[in-house]
């Protein structure tokens, strides 16, 4: 009779020929899919390739490498392409729903007629029973944005840079009914921020920005003039749960609502706490961007706004709106807010 070691050396044995074979086989199906992924997106209009795959990882791990790999989206109203020297995808072989992945070297990303450089990126994804994205975060780091110059487009505009992004969104369980369902949640953190301009600005860098917000109702795809005439008519708008904005010398805290007015330009209410605000009106003053006149007017208003904060900086609570194409902090209008020109 085999003794008791000799049963559980074999049993050992046998559990991990066939997890060597499970995970063999899940490689296999891993490039078949990376590669159906890939002619399904085409139908799309979205362009996936690279120069080379490598799949490894074993025993541990599912991880795909491409070597060159870049998505370029052509079609639509908001074209995009991204491009890198290198991408790791990787995956543990029992959790295929949770994939990690990240992009070593340089990138690059163009959108909108802006070109955005980094030198790393990494982050996760989340997957639902049907391979659909339920959740994503991804961070890049020692970002760098410049106009295109192979688009003509953002000849006025400055670059800009940035130690860090962070960007995540999470859909909901349930696609939205109403639209008082929330349809997407979003987050992005961007610090270390420095705006190079060709004109003075009233504001120092670098600077920080956060924001956490949900999209309310069923989400325009893609979103065109017609989309989002729909979802702006369906009572879709944006929720501001947190806004922050540190940027010398403007301290800003806000929350509220925003939607689109019928030319499809942004609209709303926001509940805010401002910091530096004195300071950051006389700059505006002196730059020519406010009229004296107005400033005078702003310089009541907060003043009767104004109550004690920390450090004996005077804080600033007060309602600030978006209407007919203006910023306006309380009664006080500030300034123009530049037209969005949509497809």
């Amino acid at each position: 009779m085999p003794s008791r070691s000799f049963l559980i050396a074999a049993f050992l044995v046998i559990l991990g020929t066939a997890y060597a074979a499970y995970w063999h086989i899940m490689a296999g199906r891993l490039e078949q899919g990376i590669e159906r992924w890939a002619e399904e997106q085409r139908g799309h209009g979205l362009q996936a390739g690279w120069n080379d795959i490598v799949i490894d990882g074993f025993p541990l791990r599912l991880r795909a490498r491409f070597a060159a790999p870049r998505l370029i989206q052509r079609e639509g109203s908001l074209p995009w392409s991204w491009q890198a020297d290198s991408l790791t995808l990787e995956a543990q072989p029992w959790r295929l729903t949770r994939i990690g992945f990240t992009g070593d070297g340089p990138q690059t990303a163009r959108l909108a007629g802006q070109q955005i450089a980094f030198d790393r990126l990494e982050g996760t994804v989340q997957l639902d029973g049907r391979g659909r994205i339920r959740e994503a975060e991804a961070t890049a780091s020692r970002l760098a944005l410049a106009p295109d110059a192979g688009t003509g487009m953002g000849a006025g505009m400055g670059g800009a840079t940035a130690d860090r992004m962070r960007l995540a969104m999470r859909l909901p369980e349930e696609p939205p009914r109403r639209h008082t369902d929330p349809g997407l949640f979003v987050e992005a953190d961007i610090g270390g921020l420095v705006v190079a301009s060709r004109q003075p600005l009233p504001v120092e860098g670098p600077a920080s920005l956060s924001i956490r917000a949900s999209a309310m109702g069923a989400l325009p795809q893609p979103p065109n003039r017609q989309t989002l005439s729909a979802w702006r008519d369906d009572g879709g708008t944006l929720e501001i749960q947190r806004l922050t904005l540190d940027w010398a010398p403007l301290d800003l805290r806000a929350s509220g609502t925003l939607a689109l007015d019928e030319a499809l330009q942004p609209i709303g209410a926001l509940t805010t706490e401002i910091s530096g605000h004195g300071p950051l009106l006389q700059k505006l003053v002196t730059m020519g961007w406010v009229r004296q006149q107005d400033a005078r007017i702003a310089g009541i208003a907060f003043g009767l706004l104004e109550k004690p904060g920390a450090e004996g900086r005077p804080v600033l609570k007060a309602p600030v709106t978006v209407q007919d194409g203006y910023l306006y902090i309380g009664p006080a209008r500030l300034a123009p807010l530049p037209r969005i020109a949509w497809n």
